[in-house]
């Protein structure tokens, strides 16, 4: 936001990728904004100094100029947040693409570190030189080939075919084949260790979770002194807000459970969400078919019904639990969660209905609340509702679940 559009426009790169590149469309973010988040990536880890090549002094100049403004509009206790990064450029900071342009993938003009030795061979040899005719006399720091024995070739060989360039003493296909040779020999040990790392993914996997650990620790700060700086909550206040709001926001059942195939589906379907809320505190670890058992080695029966009438039907299998969730979906397929502690289940358990072997609980809803339906008369259980205690359609919006309920009710 602090960032002038006319500064993006006038980035070397942007232009030359218009002349380049004329009959492809670059109006879009992708090319414009490309400087800008490279800037974003450098400067999250306040560097002061910054390994490129030549061709990109551009985008660190335009790094300079946003941390500049940025300085200027917000300061951490009086100091500037970000430094002002150098571009550090190394013996040979520039390296031309085999068509005498500057070296790019989307010229596909490149050599890669990855290309085999084969490869590099066939692309060397099609490269363009600086000599028309074998008479005349060229540049090697003019020709692709000749900018490659400049990085890759010792000095020896450098001065051979220097002057056997600059003097036409020698021809392109001897300075390519010179060239491959030096390109060849610089890659090969390269090559070798990413074929041995290829064979190693675990390896490869450590490497990049520790590299990521050490870059989220320095992103982290660095963005703690920018929200401070510029006024915002710490990250730390922020996620606890997010968790607030998924805790608080409703779950409801999605649509595809009017075509589900049978009674397991669309239990899967009504759930899914309330098991992935519960699971991020108090993991539940499958036991059998609607039962779970907790951390404590306490068994939790899952079951879940569709409002009819004003009242959920539950079908139990007759065994016992210590804590038993009543998942009901009303109309409007929200779900409203009821979690009986082991109390509960005792006192009633012989009160409910049998049919088929099978426990039949019902849930009835009235102006006071939820009940159970027992032989005995309604037992209120509005206390265990970790929902809110309203059914109207604006309070359905307003349910809360509470995962850690699950914890409390096994303890």
């Amino acid at each position: 936001m602090i960032t002038p559009l006319g500064w993006l426009e006038r980035v070397p790169s942007f232009k030359e990728q218009q002349q380049q590149m004329p009959n492809k469309d670059l109006h879009m973010y992708g090319f414009l904004g490309y400087p800008l988040l490279q800037a974003a990536d450098i400067l999250i880890y306040r560097p002061d100094f910054v390994p490129v090549g030549e061709d990109q002094s551009a985008h660190i100049e335009l790094t300079r100029e946003v941390a500049r403004r940025f300085n200027q509009f917000y300061k951490l206790n009086d100091k500037p947040v970000f430094p002002e990064p150098q571009t550090l450029l190394t013996p040979s900071p520039k390296l031309l693409g085999t068509d005498k342009r500057k070296m790019s993938k989307s010229y596909g003009n490149s050599i890669l570190l990855s290309d085999e030795a084969a490869v590099v061979e066939q692309k060397i040899k099609n490269s363009v030189t600086d000599r028309p005719k074998l008479t005349d006399r060229g540049s090697p720091d003019r020709c692709p080939v000749g900018n490659l024995h400049q990085i890759f070739s010792n000095r020896e060989r450098l001065a051979y075919i220097t002057e056997g360039c600059t003097q036409a003493k020698i021809t392109c296909v001897e300075c390519k084949t010179l060239s491959v040779e030096s390109v060849n020999a610089h890659l090969s040990p390269i090559r070798e260790r990413r074929h041995a790392l290829a064979q190693n993914p675990g390896r490869l996997q450590e490497t990049i979770r520790h590299g990521a650990e050490k870059a989220i620790a320095a992103a982290e700060e660095t963005m703690a002194a920018v929200r401070d700086a510029i006024g915002l909550l710490r990250l730390g206040a922020v996620a606890g807000l997010v968790a607030k709001e998924e805790a608080s926001a409703a779950i409801r059942v999605p649509e595809s459970i009017a075509h589900a195939k049978n009674d397991d589906e669309r239990w899967e379907l009504q759930t899914a969400e309330w098991l992935a809320r519960v699971n991020r505190t108090n993991p539940l670890k499958k036991d059998r078919p609607r039962t779970f058992i907790t951390r404590k080695g306490r068994k939790v029966g899952l079951y879940a019904a569709t409002e009819e009438h004003g009242a959920w039907k539950f079908m139990l299998e007759d065994r016992p639990v210590n804590v038993l969730v009543l998942l009901a979906e009303d109309n409007d397929r929200y779900l409203h969660d009821f979690i009986l502690p082991p109390k509960v289940i005792q006192d009633h358990w012989k009160k409910f209905a049998r049919s088929k072997g099978n426990v039949e609980i019902v849930l009835e809803k009235g102006s006071n609340g939820v009940s159970l339906a027992t032989s005995e008369g309604q037992v209120p259980i509005q206390q265990y509702a970790v929902t809110t205690a309203h059914y109207s359609k604006q309070a359905n919006k307003r349910h809360v679940i509470h995962s850690s309920a699950i914890g409390k009710s096994c303890q």
